[in-house]
């Protein structure tokens, strides 16, 4: 997509990168808190990713000892029979709020003029509903996990979870081997270490100055945020 007629294609993680939030969290929350015949999922999300809830320390172990995602597994799992509708509608009320309210300034004044010029695309494993609204609200691509759904109703499962996925799915995206391109990237997501390694420029996102040991010295822009 890049040439030498165009500026390179801008990736652009979103949570903790474009906006301080969890989404995948967020947007659970904000839905679950628009269902009132349902709150005791809300209570679920609170005691489950509370810092020092026993249930969230005993998820992580068992992350570690399988290697999988479990806890947003089971908090996915909790959107069971609700309609796609209801969601998406919850996500563009959330996806509103996030622009207004959770933008990281710093980042975005470094893609305020790849955005003004379309070359953005979110890339992030968030779930789908809320990634689209804000690509919609900015006019950009994007790429995300999507969610199973029959007949316009979830069902509590993942269609595609992208994590460490994302560059299989921006090949998909952009038509052709974005990496062989071209192209800047900025994310605070270890796992976007491949990622940001192959762009020609590169910006990581640090909310808290010892984490930049963990990059292990990949050649970026620190973007280091005050607290």
């Amino acid at each position: 997509m890049s040439n030498s007629l165009k500026e390179p294609l801008f990736i652009a993680d979103v949570c903790g990168t474009l906006v301080y939030d969890d989404t995948t969290l967020g947007l659970l929350a904000h839905h679950f808190a628009r269902q009132p015949d349902r709150l005791w999922r809300l209570k679920v999300l609170h005691l489950t990713t509370k810092k020092h809830s026993p249930l969230r320390l005993g998820a992580m172990v068992l992350e570690r000892i399988t290697g999988k995602h479990l806890l947003k597994l089971i908090l996915v799992r909790m959107l069971v029979n609700d309609k796609v509708i209801s969601l998406e509608a919850s996500a563009c009320e959330y996806a509103e709020w996030l622009l207004a309210e959770r933008k990281i300034e710093s980042v975005w004044e470094i893609l305020a003029p790849a955005i003004k010029e379309r070359r953005v695309v979110l890339a992030s494993a968030s779930l789908q509903p809320v990634i689209a609204a804000l690509a919609e609200s900015l006019g950009l691509q994007y790429v995300s996990s999507e969610l199973e759904s029959h007949n316009g109703v979830l069902t509590g499962y993942y269609l595609n979870d992208l994590t460490g996925k994302k560059i299989q799915a921006l090949n998909t995206k952009v038509g052709d081997d974005f990496t062989d391109n071209e192209y800047d990237a900025i994310s605070d997501n270890l796992t976007d270490h491949k990622l940001l390694s192959g762009a020609r420029k590169a910006f990581v996102v640090l909310h808290s100055e010892s984490h930049q040991e963990r990059w292990d010295g990949l050649k970026a822009t620190y973007l280091r945020l005050k607290v």
